[in-house]
This record gives C-alpha cells, sequence and structure tokens, in this order.
C-alpha cells in the first residue's frame, strides 16, 4: 500500500509507530539545519521534520505530491489549533510523485483569488480544506437522505433524464434527435409526471435523487442543473407528507450538523406575506410588518389616499440612518413595483421626517399608538395600490435590516411550512396562470370557486422555508380526471394543447388514481445552509457562474458543423452591431 495512515488521523497514540503518509505539499520551511513540510490531504495536515540531506536530494515545492515514511514522535512546540498538532514525521524515506508549478493562487481557506480564478482552476479549488468539507457535507446529505427514507419505507427508483418536453414553470435545455429529425428530448426540470405515474402504478413510497435542469436566470442559490430529493406517496394527506418532511431534515441536520431542529411552524401563506413580505420569511427575528391603512386613513397625505399602507418598525436606529442610506432602501424597495418608501424618525417623543407636514396630526397619533413605537426607532412607510407590492418592498427592507443588525444567525434555525398557496392568479392581461403546476389538488372546501372565482382557490401546496431559504416545494396532486379537465381548461389549454403536452398522463388517470402527494428538496441549498455558506457554487463540484457558464472547461461551446448537420440543425451565427 501507498500509505498506512491519512494526514488527519496521527496524534500522541501512534507516538514510535513507523508510518507513511501521502498527498500534497503544503508549505515548506527551510531553516537550514532543519527543513519542515507541512503535508496536506483531504483528512487534515502533518508536520513533517525532514533531514537537510534527504531534502537536498528531493527538494520539493508546494503542491507537490509526495509520500513520507518515517517514525511518529512528539513535537517540540506543538500546534494546539489542528487535530494532529502534538506529533510530526522524523521523515526517513521521502518519494516525490509529481512537482507542481506554481498554482495561480494560494491553496488555502482565506484565499483573495477571485471567483472567476477560482472556477477557472476548481480542480485546485477544491484542494482548499473548506471546499473538501462542503464536498464530505454534499455527501453526507446524500447518504442520511437514503438512510432516511429507507428506514421508512420509501423505494429508490430512477426516471429517464430525457423526456418529453412538458410545461413546468422554466425553460427546457432541449436534446434534438438524430433519429427523429426535428424531434426533441428535453431534460426534465423535475421528475413531475414520472413520480405521479409511479403512483398510478402503484409503487406507494418512492424516491430518488433526481438530477434536474432548468433553463433560467442564475441566481447566487441557484444552478442551471441541481439535484433535489423527490418524493412521492400515495394515500396520504397533507399532514402525512408534512411529517416525512420534517422528519427527513431533523434526521439530516442531526446526523450531518449535531443540531436539533425545533419542530416545524405552520404558516399560511396570506400570512407570509402580510406579516414577513416574503414566501419564504425569515422568523430569526421579529420586525414585522404592520398594516396601517386605518390609522392613516384621511390623513391629508394624497400620495397615501386610496392606498394600502403598510409600515415595519426598526428598534432604536433614528440616529444611525442617513440621509444615503433611505436613498438606497428606495432603491431596493422599487425593485418591487412600488414608488418608493417613507422614513419617519422618532425623536423628543414626535415624527421627524419630510412628510410629516402632510400628515394631520390627529393621524400620526393613531400610527404612534398603533405601531407602539419608542425614543429613536425609525418607521418605514410603504404605500401602493397592491397589498402585495406593499409588503413586497417591505419585506425586502426587513431582510436587509434583520442581516445588517445581526439579526440573522447563522446557528439559528427557524423552520417552517409555507401552506394555502393561492392555485391560480391573474397575470398582467388578466389571464388565469398556476402559481405550482397544473397537476396541483385544490383544497377540497375550495372546489367550487372553479366554478366562479378561480383566483379564490387555496391549494394544497407547501413549501419548506429555513431562515429565509426555500429549501423544498410540493403538493398533493390532483386525483379526479373531471377536476384535472377543469384546470386545464381554466389554464386556456385546447384538447390539442393536452393532448399534445400531456397526452400519456392523461390517458392514465383514467385507469385509477391514488390520493397522493409529494415534495423536492434541493440538495444543493441543503447542504448550503448546512455549510453555513450562502453561494450554492460552493457545494458543487463544478459549477456553473452567473452567466450559466463553466470556466474550466469553457461550456456551453462550438461543436463541428458535421455534428450540427447530421442533427438537421442549422446554426445561426449572431449579428453582430457595426
Amino acid at each position: 500500500m501507498l500509505r498506512t495512515h491519512t494526514c488527519g488521523e496521527l496524534n500522541e497514540n501512534f507516538v514510535n509507530q513507523e508510518v507513511t503518509l501521502c498527498g500534497w505539499v503544503n508549505t515548506v520551511r527551510n531553516l537550514g539545519a532543519l527543513v519542515f513540510v507541512d503535508l496536506r490531504d483531504k483528512y487534515g495536515i502533518t508536520q513533517l521534520n525532514i533531514p537537510t540531506s534527504l531534502f537536498d536530494m528531493n527538494k520539493v515545492r508546494p503542491e507537490d505530491v509526495i509520500s513520507a515514511k518515517g517514525k511518529v514522535v512528539l513535537r517540540s512546540q506543538p500546534n494546539n489549533n489542528i487535530p494532529t498538532g502534538l506529533i510530526e514525521i522524523e521523515v526517513s524515506e521521502l518519494k516525490i510523485f509529481s512537482h507542481a508549478e506554481t498554482t495561480p493562487f494560494e491553496i488555502k481557506d482565506d484565499t483573495t483569488a477571485s471567483e472567476d480564478t477560482r472556477l477557472q482552476y476548481r480542480y485546485l479549488d477544491l484542494r482548499r480544506p473548506v471546499m473538501q468539507k462542503y464536498l464530505q457535507i454534499r455527501s453526507d446529505v446524500n447518504r442520511y437522505t437514503r438512510e432516511y427514507l429507507n428506514s421508512v419505507g420509501f423505494h429508490e427508483i430512477d426516471t429517464p433524464t430525457m423526456i418529453k418536453s412538458t410545461p413546468e414553470g422554466a425553460r427546457d435545455y432541449l436534446i434534438p434527435s438524430r433519429i427523429y429529425p426535428g424531434c426533441f428530448y428535453a431534460l426534465p426540470q423535475s421528475p413531475q409526471l414520472y413520480k405521479q405515474l409511479l403512483m398510478i402504478a402503484g409503487s406507494d413510497r418512492y424516491f430518488q435523487l433526481a438530477h434536474c435542469y432548468r433553463d433560467e436566470d442564475q441566481r447566487a442559490d441557484r444552478q442551471p442543473e441541481f439535484m433535489q430529493i423527490d418524493c412521492e406517496l400515495s394515500f396520504v394527506d397533507r399532514e402525512d407528507v408534512l411529517n416525512v418532511i420534517e422528519g427527513l431534515l431533523k434526521y439530516v441536520f442531526k446526523k450531518v450538523k449535531n443540531v436539533d431542529l425545533p419542530d416545524f411552524y405552520r404558516m399560511d401563506y396570506a400570512d407570509a406575506i402580510n406579516k414577513y413580505g416574503s414566501d419564504k420569511p425569515d422568523m430569526r427575528f421579529e420586525m414585522l410588518i404592520s398594516d396601517v391603512t386605518s390609522s392613516l386613513e384621511g390623513c391629508g397625505f394624497k400620495a397615501y389616499e386610496g392606498k394600502v399602507i403598510k409600515a415595519i418598525v426598526i428598534k432604536d436606529y433614528a440616529d444611525k440612518i442617513s440621509r444615503k442610506n433611505q436613498d438606497e432602501d428606495n432603491v431596493l424597495a422599487k425593485k418591487f413595483r412600488v414608488f418608493g418608501v417613507s422614513h419617519l424618525k422618532v425623536q423628543n417623543g414626535q415624527f421627524v421626517s419630510n412628510v410629516v407636514k402632510n400628515i394631520n396630526p390627529e393621524n400620526l397619533e393613531k400610527l404612534a399608538s398603533q405601531l407602539c413605537v419608542q425614543e429613536n426607532d425609525l418607521v418605514i412607510l410603504c404605500a401602493n395600490a397592491s397589498n402585495d407590492h406593499a409588503c413586497s418592498a417591505l419585506g425586502a427592507l426587513r431582510n436587509y435590516y434583520g442581516a445588517k443588525l445581526g439579526l440573522t444567525k447563522k446557528d439559528d434555525y427557524k423552520p417552517l411550512f409555507v401552506i394555502n398557496w393561492p392555485l391560480f392568479e391573474r397575470n398582467d392581461e388578466g389571464k388565469i396562470e398556476s402559481l405550482s403546476n397544473p397537476f396541483t389538488r385544490p383544497n377540497d372546501e375550495d372546489l367550487h370557486y372553479l366554478d366562479t372565482d378561480p383566483t379564490k382557490i387555496k391549494s394544497t401546496s407547501y413549501d419548506t422555508v429555513l431562515n429565509g431559504v426555500e429549501l423544498s416545494s410540493g403538493a398533493l396532486r390532483i386525483y379526479d380526471a373531471k377536476v384535472q379537465e377543469k384546470v386545464f381548461s381554466l389554464l386556456g389549454l385546447t384538447d390539442e394543447d393536452i393532448e399534445k403536452r400531456f397526452g400519456f398522463f392523461v390517458k392514465a388517470l383514467k385507469y385509477g388514481v391514488p390520493p397522493e402527494g409529494g415534495f423536492g428538496i434541493g440538495v444543493e441549498r441543503l447542504a448550503m445552509e448546512l455549510a453555513g455558506t450562502d453561494n450554492v457554487r460552493d457545494v458543487v463540484a463544478f459549477p456553473k457562474n452567473l452567466k450559466a457558464f463553466e470556466p474550466m472547461s469553457q461550456c456551453p461551446s462550438r461543436v463541428p458543423a458535421a455534428d450540427t448537420d447530421i442533427l438537421g440543425l442549422t446554426v445561426v451565427e449572431e449579428k453582430k452591431e457595426d
């Protein structure tokens, strides 16, 4: 064998033993009479004490790959910062496997290299101990997910990754077929229809760690290709499914991080929007949104007439906000389709603001009483014709100030389920659109609205949220073919559309469908939360950047014309402006 131990396992219990270690040279300290080398592998670092004569015959540099044989001895100057810090290896044999050129950045956790450079040399970036830790967490998530779901009766079943293109909320990645010219496979945005078909097939409890793909704009918590813990269960109600999600996440957090998650809170979608300004509320801090419309009704300020008025209070902050800060708040708020926000400071028992002169004193008194303001509090108001837009703007500011004031501690976990989502909404053209997918089951008590006002229907959807991050979404499924036909009709799908897009699935609905429900948990987002990072690319071995480009291998890339010709495709060159 090339090595007897790893670089992270030796301690004082191994003193006087002969060992052989393999790894990368982390640092070299040549003191003349003595040469110390820190040897690194994914498990840790061990110090080598190399005789000068041996080092002179085998001069090593950082990132060279070597093996070292020798005796374990106690260090004269221990390093209490690493697990192996009490010992070192007195090296008697040294072998160099391969030399390394000077790396474009130093291989250490606190690197100053840009993300673009690190992604270009990802194989070097992944050598950093923190990145190995992230990959280990990602691996542990997969391991303990399988462990838990197998223990509660789920069967792991794979579904295809070359499927029929069906609408799922984002654009599909398409694969042209050589055998069927002009036809395309799609990469799955989720295994949605297949897992429902498995329930129709009698599989009862299915799961897989499913590879999914979505052609959409990228963010810090999103990748074009991702993995989700995908589950579906038969003969269940919503609470049955939520209990599985809660049990799984509690198990994974305990196993991976030794954290006992609290019981998951249930919150109505309407409360999430109205109190937190978000469908993924961060419950680690208060600063709730208040509806102050009644307190400011008839206040005399024309900008507030006929508007819904919302407010948040930032305690003891009035003396800390500058004019520049207020302008920055308005820039953020305007991203949510509102005109802006107003800042009211409580100073000497009075509201101070450039809008105060426009508001009747008695309304200001009502506002102060409703919000229970105290000296030096800051009140931010938002007035808008749309309740949701006003809440969303203040929700974004709430999250901003929560982070700024240190109220969002990473080791403080507040999980919840957001339930009772609207099934439909109207777009800007007034047409009905689904908030989830067209197979989501309405709440039974709202079924009568299908024929009157579909926007009043609440669905059986549920999202799992942890500290402002959406970890999963899911719903109970429609098992009544007539209800499914009605939903398709409301979404404006013709019989021809339905047959083209879902014909095989609609046919299956005619042969007996069990009440069922399921969910998908994003593995990367879950690993991101467990790792305590805010960038999903940290827990992906070879991620794409924010432009869906992979700098290391330079993909996507052009392919030879012969490869597109055989597929019957013509590549249209992008026209460049003069």
